[in-house]
Protein backbone atom coordinates (compact mmCIF):
# COMPACT_ATOMS: atom_id res chain seq x y z
CA UNK A 1 0.00 0.00 0.00
CA UNK A 2 1.28 3.07 -1.11
CA UNK A 3 1.97 5.86 1.88
CA UNK A 4 -0.07 9.22 0.71
CA UNK A 5 2.59 11.93 0.14
CA UNK A 6 2.29 15.10 2.43
CA UNK A 7 1.21 18.61 0.72
CA UNK A 8 3.95 21.29 0.00
CA UNK A 9 1.00 23.33 1.89
CA UNK A 10 1.35 21.02 5.05
CA UNK A 11 5.09 21.02 4.61
CA UNK A 12 5.28 24.86 4.08
CA UNK A 13 3.22 25.14 7.70
CA UNK A 14 5.14 22.79 9.62
CA UNK A 15 8.23 24.50 8.54
CA UNK A 16 6.77 27.90 9.19
CA UNK A 17 5.60 26.62 12.59
CA UNK A 18 9.13 24.82 13.78
CA UNK A 19 10.65 27.99 12.88
CA UNK A 20 8.49 30.60 14.76
CA UNK A 21 9.06 28.12 17.77
CA UNK A 22 12.90 28.57 17.17
CA UNK A 23 12.65 32.40 16.66
CA UNK A 24 10.85 32.59 20.05
CA UNK A 25 12.43 30.66 22.00
CA UNK A 26 15.80 31.39 20.75
CA UNK A 27 16.07 35.04 21.88
CA UNK A 28 14.98 34.01 25.93
CA UNK A 29 17.80 31.14 25.68
CA UNK A 30 20.66 33.46 24.65
CA UNK A 31 19.74 35.75 27.01
CA UNK A 32 22.90 37.60 28.24
CA UNK A 33 21.57 37.41 32.07
CA UNK A 34 23.68 39.59 34.78
CA UNK A 35 25.77 37.54 36.47
CA UNK A 36 25.11 37.14 40.28
CA UNK A 37 26.52 39.59 42.46
CA UNK A 38 26.97 42.01 39.40
CA UNK A 39 23.62 43.64 39.09
CA UNK A 40 23.82 47.34 40.26
CA UNK A 41 20.04 48.39 41.31
CA UNK A 42 17.43 45.50 41.96
CA UNK A 43 13.69 46.64 42.72
CA UNK A 44 10.87 44.40 43.93
CA UNK A 45 7.27 44.69 44.19
CA UNK A 46 4.42 42.69 44.95
CA UNK A 47 2.11 41.28 47.81
CA UNK A 48 3.20 39.90 50.99
CA UNK A 49 0.67 38.17 53.24
CA UNK A 50 1.45 38.34 57.15
CA UNK A 51 0.62 36.19 60.19
CA UNK A 52 0.28 38.39 63.33
CA UNK A 53 0.64 37.34 67.31
CA UNK A 54 0.19 41.03 69.23
CA UNK A 55 0.55 42.26 72.91
CA UNK A 56 0.26 45.23 73.43
CA UNK A 57 -0.22 46.77 77.14
CA UNK A 58 -0.61 50.99 77.81
CA UNK A 59 -0.03 52.49 81.02
CA UNK A 60 -1.20 55.53 82.37
CA UNK A 61 -2.30 57.72 85.62
CA UNK A 62 1.02 55.57 87.53
CA UNK A 63 -0.96 52.19 86.49
CA UNK A 64 0.36 49.53 84.75
CA UNK A 65 -1.47 48.37 81.60
CA UNK A 66 -3.03 44.88 81.44
CA UNK A 67 -1.32 43.09 78.49
CA UNK A 68 -3.97 42.63 75.87
CA UNK A 69 -3.66 39.89 72.88
CA UNK A 70 -5.11 42.05 70.08
CA UNK A 71 -5.83 38.86 68.17
CA UNK A 72 -8.18 37.72 70.82
CA UNK A 73 -10.20 40.70 70.64
CA UNK A 74 -10.90 39.77 67.10
CA UNK A 75 -8.14 41.78 65.17
CA UNK A 76 -7.50 39.78 61.90
CA UNK A 77 -4.55 37.11 62.55
CA UNK A 78 -4.00 36.64 58.55
CA UNK A 79 -3.41 39.91 56.13
CA UNK A 80 -2.11 40.60 52.77
CA UNK A 81 -0.83 44.41 51.93
CA UNK A 82 1.83 45.38 49.35
CA UNK A 83 5.13 45.08 49.85
CA UNK A 84 8.26 47.30 48.00
CA UNK A 85 11.69 46.51 48.70
CA UNK A 86 15.06 46.83 46.74
CA UNK A 87 18.77 46.81 46.49
CA UNK A 88 21.58 49.11 45.21
CA UNK A 89 24.98 47.06 44.95
CA UNK A 90 27.37 50.72 45.56
CA UNK A 91 30.21 48.90 44.51
CA UNK A 92 31.59 44.95 44.40
CA UNK A 93 31.09 44.21 47.92
CA UNK A 94 29.09 47.35 49.17
CA UNK A 95 25.14 47.18 49.32
CA UNK A 96 22.18 48.60 51.03
CA UNK A 97 19.09 46.80 51.31
CA UNK A 98 15.68 48.27 52.12
CA UNK A 99 12.60 46.24 52.37
CA UNK A 100 9.10 48.48 53.08
CA UNK A 101 5.48 46.85 54.33
CA UNK A 102 2.31 48.14 56.04
CA UNK A 103 -0.73 46.84 57.44
CA UNK A 104 -4.58 47.99 58.83
CA UNK A 105 -6.63 45.66 60.84
CA UNK A 106 -9.75 46.27 63.37
CA UNK A 107 -12.01 43.81 65.11
CA UNK A 108 -14.33 43.51 68.28
CA UNK A 109 -15.22 40.92 70.82
CA UNK A 110 -16.85 40.91 74.49
CA UNK A 111 -14.37 40.91 77.13
CA UNK A 112 -14.12 37.97 79.48
CA UNK A 113 -12.42 40.15 81.93
CA UNK A 114 -11.73 43.75 83.02
CA UNK A 115 -9.58 45.25 81.25
CA UNK A 116 -6.60 47.94 82.17
CA UNK A 117 -5.56 50.59 79.53
CA UNK A 118 -4.24 53.86 79.63
CA UNK A 119 -5.36 53.99 83.27
CA UNK A 120 -8.52 53.43 82.43
CA UNK A 121 -10.44 50.27 83.62
CA UNK A 122 -13.08 48.46 80.80
CA UNK A 123 -15.03 45.96 82.50
CA UNK A 124 -15.87 42.23 81.92
CA UNK A 125 -18.86 42.07 79.72
CA UNK A 126 -17.96 45.39 77.66
CA UNK A 127 -17.89 44.71 73.70
CA UNK A 128 -14.15 45.85 73.01
CA UNK A 129 -13.11 47.10 69.97
CA UNK A 130 -9.34 47.47 68.79
CA UNK A 131 -7.55 48.79 65.56
CA UNK A 132 -4.37 48.63 64.89
CA UNK A 133 -2.29 50.64 61.72
CA UNK A 134 1.34 49.90 61.54
CA UNK A 135 4.29 50.30 59.08
CA UNK A 136 7.68 49.13 59.09
CA UNK A 137 10.72 49.75 57.25
CA UNK A 138 14.00 47.34 57.03
CA UNK A 139 17.15 48.55 55.89
CA UNK A 140 20.57 47.54 56.37
CA UNK A 141 24.53 48.36 54.85
CA UNK A 142 25.99 44.69 53.70
CA UNK A 143 29.84 44.30 53.15
CA UNK A 144 30.86 40.86 51.74
CA UNK A 145 33.49 39.32 53.06
CA UNK A 146 33.67 36.51 50.82
CA UNK A 147 32.54 36.74 47.39
CA UNK A 148 32.60 34.25 44.27
CA UNK A 149 30.82 33.75 41.04
CA UNK A 150 29.09 31.11 43.13
CA UNK A 151 28.38 32.47 46.74
CA UNK A 152 28.82 35.79 48.85
CA UNK A 153 28.90 35.44 52.37
CA UNK A 154 28.16 39.40 53.97
CA UNK A 155 27.61 41.05 57.80
CA UNK A 156 25.38 43.55 57.95
CA UNK A 157 23.84 46.27 60.54
CA UNK A 158 21.19 48.07 60.29
CA UNK A 159 17.73 49.35 61.66
CA UNK A 160 14.59 47.37 62.21
CA UNK A 161 11.77 50.19 62.48
CA UNK A 162 8.61 50.12 63.13
CA UNK A 163 5.67 52.61 63.62
CA UNK A 164 1.93 51.48 65.72
CA UNK A 165 -1.14 53.30 66.23
CA UNK A 166 -3.65 51.74 68.40
CA UNK A 167 -7.16 52.43 69.29
CA UNK A 168 -9.08 50.33 71.70
CA UNK A 169 -12.36 51.08 73.36
CA UNK A 170 -15.11 49.23 75.68
CA UNK A 171 -17.98 49.90 75.11
CA UNK A 172 -21.61 48.95 77.33
CA UNK A 173 -23.49 49.48 80.57
CA UNK A 174 -22.32 49.32 84.10
CA UNK A 175 -24.45 47.65 86.54
CA UNK A 176 -27.03 49.90 88.23
CA UNK A 177 -26.52 52.29 85.43
CA UNK A 178 -28.92 53.64 83.43
CA UNK A 179 -26.73 54.83 80.03
CA UNK A 180 -23.78 53.18 78.31
CA UNK A 181 -20.72 54.67 78.54
CA UNK A 182 -17.44 54.18 76.12
CA UNK A 183 -14.02 54.03 77.81
CA UNK A 184 -10.72 53.72 75.85
CA UNK A 185 -7.37 55.27 74.84
CA UNK A 186 -4.84 55.58 71.88
CA UNK A 187 -1.56 55.90 71.23
CA UNK A 188 0.95 55.79 68.82
CA UNK A 189 4.76 54.87 68.57
CA UNK A 190 7.86 54.34 67.09
CA UNK A 191 10.18 51.90 67.36
CA UNK A 192 13.28 52.28 66.08
CA UNK A 193 16.14 48.97 66.80
CA UNK A 194 19.25 48.48 65.41
CA UNK A 195 20.40 44.89 64.13
CA UNK A 196 23.46 43.09 63.62
CA UNK A 197 23.96 40.04 61.05
CA UNK A 198 25.14 38.08 58.03
CA UNK A 199 23.21 37.20 55.32
CA UNK A 200 24.28 34.88 52.14
CA UNK A 201 23.70 34.78 48.70
CA UNK A 202 24.09 31.63 46.74
CA UNK A 203 24.20 32.35 42.38
CA UNK A 204 22.56 28.68 41.36
CA UNK A 205 22.81 29.78 37.74
CA UNK A 206 23.22 33.44 36.68
CA UNK A 207 19.05 33.87 36.25
CA UNK A 208 18.62 32.19 39.99
CA UNK A 209 19.40 33.01 43.44
CA UNK A 210 18.34 31.53 47.18
CA UNK A 211 19.45 34.08 49.71
CA UNK A 212 19.14 34.33 53.82
CA UNK A 213 19.68 36.85 56.11
CA UNK A 214 19.28 36.55 60.25
CA UNK A 215 19.97 39.62 62.26
CA UNK A 216 18.71 40.87 65.56
CA UNK A 217 20.28 42.93 68.66
CA UNK A 218 18.86 43.76 72.37
CA UNK A 219 19.19 47.78 72.63
CA UNK A 220 18.38 50.93 74.75
CA UNK A 221 17.64 53.51 72.57
CA UNK A 222 16.26 56.73 74.17
CA UNK A 223 13.27 55.79 75.30
CA UNK A 224 12.60 52.47 73.59
CA UNK A 225 14.15 49.35 75.51
CA UNK A 226 13.76 45.91 73.15
CA UNK A 227 14.97 43.14 71.01
CA UNK A 228 14.29 42.46 67.60
CA UNK A 229 15.57 38.98 65.33
CA UNK A 230 14.89 38.88 61.75
CA UNK A 231 15.11 35.84 59.68
CA UNK A 232 14.48 35.95 55.83
CA UNK A 233 14.95 33.21 53.28
CA UNK A 234 14.31 34.01 49.74
CA UNK A 235 14.84 33.09 45.98
CA UNK A 236 14.71 34.62 42.64
CA UNK A 237 14.20 33.90 39.29
CA UNK A 238 14.94 35.76 36.04
CA UNK A 239 13.01 35.01 33.05
CA UNK A 240 14.80 38.00 30.70
CA UNK A 241 18.00 39.76 31.46
CA UNK A 242 16.22 42.60 33.61
CA UNK A 243 12.89 40.56 34.59
CA UNK A 244 12.02 37.81 36.82
CA UNK A 245 9.77 36.62 39.64
CA UNK A 246 10.73 35.67 43.64
CA UNK A 247 9.25 34.46 46.50
CA UNK A 248 10.62 35.22 50.55
CA UNK A 249 9.69 34.30 53.74
CA UNK A 250 10.45 35.85 56.68
CA UNK A 251 9.81 35.77 60.40
CA UNK A 252 10.07 38.68 62.98
CA UNK A 253 9.93 39.31 66.52
CA UNK A 254 9.94 42.33 68.50
CA UNK A 255 9.66 42.67 72.50
CA UNK A 256 9.75 46.66 73.64
CA UNK A 257 8.82 48.65 76.53
CA UNK A 258 8.43 52.00 75.54
CA UNK A 259 8.21 55.20 77.58
CA UNK A 260 6.90 58.25 75.49
CA UNK A 261 4.66 60.90 75.70
CA UNK A 262 2.40 59.19 73.13
CA UNK A 263 3.06 55.67 74.28
CA UNK A 264 3.70 54.20 77.61
CA UNK A 265 3.80 50.43 78.05
CA UNK A 266 4.77 47.26 76.05
CA UNK A 267 4.56 45.99 72.87
CA UNK A 268 5.15 42.01 72.08
CA UNK A 269 5.03 41.81 68.79
CA UNK A 270 5.58 38.81 65.73
CA UNK A 271 5.11 37.84 62.57
CA UNK A 272 5.68 35.44 59.46
CA UNK A 273 5.59 36.92 56.27
CA UNK A 274 5.42 35.38 52.86
CA UNK A 275 6.21 37.41 49.68
CA UNK A 276 5.48 36.93 45.85
CA UNK A 277 6.54 39.66 43.81
CA UNK A 278 8.25 41.03 41.01
CA UNK A 279 11.75 41.59 40.41
CA UNK A 280 13.88 43.79 38.09
CA UNK A 281 17.66 44.18 38.02
CA UNK A 282 19.96 46.54 36.47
Amino acid sequence: MTKPLKSPLLRATQTALAASIVALVQPVLAQDFIKGGEETLTLNLGGIVNQFDTSVSVNGGGVQGTPINLEGQGLQKSLSSLQASGTWRISERNRVDALYFGAKRSGSRQSTRDITVGGQVIPAGFNVSAETKDQFLVADYRYSFMKSSELELAGLVGLYGGWFDFNVSGAGTRPGAAAPVTIGTSSSTTVPLPIVGASVDWYIQPRWKVSSMLAGMSAHVGSVDGNITVFQLGTDYMFTRNWGVGMSYMYAKLNADVTKSGFNGNLNWSNNSVMLYATAKF
